[in-house]
């Protein structure tokens, strides 16, 4: 992506400016911009049959989707967008200055960068109420207010990815500012509803299945976004100890990298949990008879 060619102020849009000094000092320093794309390629590869897939289950499902089914559906659209695009990053990589490739680009990308975390802090928020506010969420359970929640994020997503592709302010820490205050909102989440699973059921000593389903997947979301969006976060502090050409063309690539995984990580882990379902549903012989079944 030329992201990395360029001063973090220089945007898409802008193409006349996308050939400083900075921009030809990466090209003379790959190494970070080739791991970085050999990460997205890879991700690319795995990530969109699996998010495919994840579509195709929920598509076509016979049973009625549930509530949190509704912001993975999201996931997997967004994600496999995100992975097509990375035909577009090398194409800009090889034929840079198209201004309107661009400008998909960049905004595919910054809507992955910030949708898909806002969609998993959904799931959590959506799982908090669940466990902690059971009555307030009998309320809320109609599938209307989860495809509500995604129009905004979807909307709110977009209008990131617009602005971030042609401000001129310092988007870094737009970004990073933004993740930071949705991994406190997950933090908040799991740690309520691992204090209510310490004081429920008193005198029992298992704990209700879907309290402990619901703990299991806020905190394998929290773990997620922890691994994905640490280093992006993290490495801002330490700007001023880099010169600039090695933390635009080493530094960001590498800690940018990190989150990119995340595209079939995610997909991957829902897709052992519908095969494990499809197994626990219907054995056969001992074993698992049937594979992604579109009714599990």
């Amino acid at each position: 992506m030329d992201y990395f060619y360029t001063n973090s102020t220089i945007v898409a849009s802008n193409t006349t400016d996308l050939y400083t000094s900075d921009e030809w000092e990466c090209r003379d320093n790959p190494a970070g911009f080739a791991f970085w794309m050999a990460v997205q390629v890879l991700t690319a590869i795995l990530g969109l049959p699996a998010n495919v897939t994840v579509l195709w289950i929920l598509l076509r499902k016979q049973t009625a989707i549930s509530s949190s089914e509704v912001f993975i559906l999201n996931l997997a659209v967004m994600d496999a967008l995100f992975c097509l695009n990375a035909a577009l990053d090398i194409y800009n990589y090889y034929c840079p200055g198209n201004s309107i490739v661009d400008m998909v680009d960049y905004v595919v990308y910054y809507c992955n960068v910030i949708g898909c975390p806002l969609f998993l802090c959904c799931i959590c928020v959506e799982r908090y109420v669940a466990v902690v506010h059971p009555v307030t969420y009998l309320g809320f359970k109609s599938l209307t207010y989860r495809v509500v929640c995604s129009a905004v994020a979807w909307a709110i997503a977009l209008a990131f990815s617009i602005y971030l592709t042609i401000s001129e302010d310092d988007i870094l820490y737009v970004v990073s500012g933004f993740i930071s205050a949705l991994f406190i909102v997950m933090i908040f989440c799991n740690l309520s509803i691992l204090r209510v699973l310490r004081r429920s059921a008193p005198g029992r000593d298992e704990i209700h299945p879907m309290m402990k389903k619901a703990f299991h997947m806020v905190f394998t979301i929290l773990m997620l976004v922890l691994v994905s969006y640490s280093p992006v976060v993290a490495m801002f502090p330490f700007k001023p100890y880099f010169n600039e050409t090695t933390f635009l063309c080493y530094i960001m690539p590498v800690c940018y990298s990190f989150f990119i995984p995340r595209c079939f990580i995610q997909p991957l882990l829902y897709l052992s949990n519908v095969v494990t379902l499809s197994c626990v549903q219907f054995p056969c012989n001992g074993g698992c008879c049937i594979a992604l079944s579109p009714t599990a």
